[in-house]
C-alpha cells in the first residue's frame, strides 16, 4: 500500500501545496488545546497571508509601532464611551496585540511567531469582499497557533539527497510557491525545500519523520513529513527579544 497519501498520485489524499497543518500540540493534548494568539498585520506590510504561513515577530522596521487596536476597540480615545455594544470601550489602547509578519524563505534572523490558522475579526474590507486571506498591504489580524513545540503536516515536493530518512532530525526551511497559493480558500502555496536540509541551527524548522502514515511513500515526490518549529528560532524558545 502506497501513494495512497502522496500528493500528486491518483487517488492521492494529500494537497501538495497546503503550508503547515497543526496535527498535534507538543504537550501531546488533543487538539482542541491549540495554543492560538492574535497578531497584527498592518497595512504597511505588502505581503499577503495564507492560511499555513509561518509568522514571524515584526520589528519597528514595519514603521507602525505596537499592534494598533482590534476592530472592536477602535474610536476616539474617550473614558465613557462604549462601542461594539459594549465590547469595547474607545480607550485607544495601541498594545493590545504585536505586529507580525510573513516569513521569507531562507531568512535565518527573524524570529518565528507560530503558523498562521485563520484571520479574525476580519474587518469590514475583507468582509465585503469576501476574502479567505489577507492580501498585500491590508490591515488585519492573525490568528497563529504560537506553541512552539506544536507538530505540523506538510508536502516534501521532492525527495531529498540521501532520502528523507537519512534526514530525519535535521533542520530544513520552506519554498514560498506564490505560484501555489489558493487566493479562494486562503491556503499557503509553503511546502518544504528538500535542496535545505543541514544540520544548521538558523533554519527554522526540524524534520521529525514521515507522520507515521501508512500508505505515505517517502521514496516518491509529494509524501507528507511531521515537522516541528526550530525553538532556538522561536519566541517561546531561545530566539532574541524583538521590539516593534
Amino acid at each position: 500500500m502506497v501513494n495512497i497519501v502522496n500528493a500528486g498520485t491518483l487517488g492521492g489524499g494529500f494537497r501538495a501545496y497546503s503550508g503547515l497543518l497543526p496535527a498535534y500540540p507538543g504537550s501531546g493534548d488533543s487538539a482542541a488545546r491549540a495554543s492560538v494568539r492574535v497578531f497584527h498585520m498592518p497595512s504597511a506590510d505588502a505581503s499577503a497571508i495564507f492560511r499555513g504561513d509561518i509568522i514571524v515577530s515584526a520589528s519597528g522596521a514595519i514603521g507602525t509601532p505596537g499592534g494598533a487596536d482590534q476592530p472592536y476597540n477602535i474610536s476616539a480615545p474617550s473614558a465613557s464611551v462604549l462601542i461594539g455594544n459594549g465590547g469595547g470601550t474607545g480607550l485607544g489602547n495601541p498594545a493590545m496585540v504585536a505586529n507580525a509578519a510573513r516569513w521569507v524563505p531562507g531568512d535565518t534572523t527573524s524570529v518565528i511567531v507560530g503558523v498562521c490558522v485563520g484571520f479574525g475579526p476580519i474587518t469590514l474590507y475583507q468582509a465585503k469582499n469576501g476574502f479567505q486571506y489577507r492580501p498585500a498591504s491590508v490591515e488585519c489580524w492573525l490568528f497563529v497557533e504560537t506553541d512552539p513545540l506544536v507538530e505540523m503536516s506538510i508536502t516534501m515536493p521532492t525527495v531529498p539527497a540521501g532520502g528523507m530518512a537519512a534526514n530525519l532530525m535535521g533542520g530544513i526551511d520552506v519554498k514560498a510557491n506564490a505560484g501555489q497559493q489558493s487566493t479562494r480558500f486562503g491556503i499557503s502555496g509553503v511546502s518544504l525545500d528538500p535542496a535545505t536540509v543541514a544540520l544548521t541551527s538558523t533554519l527554522p524548522l526540524r524534520l521529525l519523520n514521515s507522520g507515521q502514515q501508512i500508505g505515505n511513500d517517502v521514496t516518491a515526490i509529494g509524501a507528507v513529513a511531521q515537522v516541528q518549529f526550530n525553538v532556538t528560532r522561536h519566541f517561546k524558545g531561545t530566539a532574541a527579544f524583538v521590539a516593534d
